[in-house]
């Protein structure tokens, strides 16, 4: 019965979104444009854009792509032009906890770049923003032999995805774009994001190259401003999620240099419940085949009325379902938090 109403609540809550969010971007590529999905959200984007391309008759072209803000936030360490992002959210902490949560290094990386005296120092970002850059900035010669091996690794891994070879679609739930726009100052090149939400819609010039944003469901819209898809987006990233934790990592293989070993972080709950998670999304991917072949669209004011009640009212979702709506928050250095207690929707 559990598993039955899983499915079942992918069917109804999930792929309703799906539906809006593969129709309209297959209506704004252009023949020949390749997609990549991003980050943990990706990995279940991509399986539904297939699906969806299945069932129209239609070839997927298409690369599901690992990475992560905090991976990004760490290989552009060695670029001083990327700081503004990685230190532009907030945190409150010592720069030895900035280190480990936002920029996944490891202790003995940390020790070996940074005095006991710094690492105890006190921040606040992204007010003391000018004085960790400076700190960051002059460790350069420290850093650069450290990252750079996973620097070097990660190009190598996008040229195996054929990242470099035309122009870059990248696609993710939302928001701001952040890991778009550190993918373009780290790559140096142009790139067209397709989310569900774009906070910041249009094209923005990003170290000389142009980076253009794109929301199906909603744009213009930020965090905190009442839009309640956003607000509570934690839902669906819960759910979207990948099997393995954040992506922290990647060396070139002892092996053989012609491929790689990855490496990720801690798990939440519904990644050890993955099996759980499937179920979820696989009725949510089997409801949107069947909308897909029987040419039943969605309304972006249905989306929106669907969203909002499941978000907005306790008693929606399944109790055995809740420990799913768990997501990492590292950034931020808040640790795990979970949806349906965060949004006060436990009964």
């Amino acid at each position: 019965m559990t598993m039955v109403s899983l499915k079942h609540l992918g069917a109804v809550f999930l792929s309703p979104v799906l539906t809006l969010f593969n129709q309209q971007m297959e209506k704004n590529l252009v023949q020949g444009d390749r997609l990549f999905f991003l980050a943990r959200e990706g990995y279940w984007l991509e399986k539904s854009y297939h699906a969806y391309m299945n069932a129209q008759g239609q070839v997927a072209d298409s690369r599901y792509m690992l990475v992560s803000r905090g991976f990004l936030f760490k290989i552009g360490l060695l670029k001083p032009s990327s700081y503004p992002y990685s230190l532009g959210f907030n945190f409150t902490g010592t720069i030895y906890q900035l280190l480990r949560t936002r920029f996944i290094l490891s202790d003995v990386s940390i020790n070996q770049i940074f005095t006991a005296k710094e690492q105890k120092q006190n921040v606040c970002l992204p007010d003391d923003m000018v004085t960790v850059s400076q700190l960051l900035e002059s460790k350069l010669d420290k850093l650069t032999p450290i990252i750079s091996q996973s620097a070097d690794a990660y190009r190598s891994y996008l040229e195996s995805l054929g990242y470099f070879e035309s122009s870059v679609n990248v696609v993710d739930v939302g928001y701001s774009g952040s890991i778009q726009k550190l993918l373009t100052i780290l790559f140096g090149k142009s790139t067209k994001g397709h989310y569900l939400i774009a906070s910041k819609p249009g094209e923005t010039a990003v170290a000389g190259n142009t980076v253009s944003m794109h929301g199906y469901l909603k744009e213009g819209v930020k965090l905190e401003e009442g839009y309640l898809p956003l607000d509570r987006s934690m839902f669906l990233e819960s759910l979207l999620t990948a099997p393995q934790g954040q992506f922290q990592d990647i060396r070139y293989s002892a092996l053989n240099n012609h491929t790689f070993d990855f490496y990720f972080g801690r798990k939440v709950a519904s990644q050890h419940n993955f099996h759980m998670l499937e179920q979820i999304c696989n009725g949510a991917l089997e409801q949107m085949t069947e909308y897909s072949k029987k040419g039943i669209e969605f309304t972006v004011e249905e989306v929106e009325s669907i969203l909002q009640a499941y978000v907005g009212k306790k008693g929606m979702f399944p109790r055995h379902a809740w420990p799913l709506f768990s997501i990492d928050d590292d950034i931020s250095n808040t640790g795990t938090v979970n949806a349906i207690e965060f949004f006060g929707l436990s009964l």
